[in-house]
């Protein structure tokens, strides 16, 4: 049975969309995260796994390599499953010619694990769910502490003011999570939109953008009950 949700929740891509959409697709969102598709409908989570330990594993190539064989070798039970596949598999691709542009050198990178925390705001829960953490330090050695965060849409690509969106919250995530690590670096807090090849980095001025988040909420919490 298809999931319901009482209580206003909305995931961070979708908010950031959400930010820059017609009325009409705001609407169409708030419908989509109040009634959620059934888990087995999610295209990508294997994709998003397998990027994470090939970060998670010093950049070992061959983890892509292994997902890969195994979306290769698997045989599909519906075309649903069989686009599904060939969708993540593409998805590796084109996340391993971008590897050279993260600039990951001096870099500790770890998973956040399966149940992160999430952000609240204005009634609003926000999944947030980076994949990684990003530690290293400044240029006085001393420890920074940042996030990456995996965007995945063949066919919808992050524009400039969504990516930038989903960056603030996700520069939010780590001062609320993360502060025992260190000093929130927006340098390694990065969205990125793995098909598009973009990566958008966490703006240095954030008041503008999580006031427009908050109003956001507020119009979600709103009309929630109404959608």
């Amino acid at each position: 049975m298809a999931e319901f949700r009482e209580s206003p929740r909305v995931s961070v891509n979708k908010l950031g969309e959400y930010l820059t959409a017609t009325p009409s697709r705001r609407k169409r969102i708030i419908h989509d995260q109040k009634h959620p598709c059934d888990p087995q409908y999610l295209r990508y989570p294997e994709a998003a796994q397998a990027i994470t330990a090939f970060l998670c594993q010093g950049l070992n190539g061959g983890v892509l390599r292994e997902y890969q064989e195994r979306f290769f070798t698997t045989v599909p039970e519906s075309d649903f499953e069989a686009q599904r596949l060939h969708l993540c598999s593409e998805a590796l691709d084109r996340f391993a010619a971008l590897v050279p542009f993260l600039e990951l050198e001096d870099t500790v990178l770890s998973a956040v694990g399966t149940e992160p925390p999430v952000l609240e705001v204005a009634g609003v829960t926000i999944n947030v769910r980076p994949e990684v953490v990003l530690q290293g330090e400044d240029r006085h050695g001393q420890p920074t502490v940042g996030l990456l965060k995996l965007y995945f849409s063949k066919w919808h690509p992050l524009d400039e003011r969504s990516g930038q969106y989903i960056a603030t919250l996700l520069q939010s995530f780590a001062e609320q999570h993360l502060s025992s690590l260190g000093p929130v670096d927006p340098r390694r807090t990065r969205v990125v939109d793995v098909f598009a090849g973009t990566v958008f980095s966490a703006p240095r001025s954030t008041y503008r953008r999580l006031q427009d988040v908050e109003r956001a909420c507020e119009e979600i919490g709103a009309l929630w009950a109404v959608n």
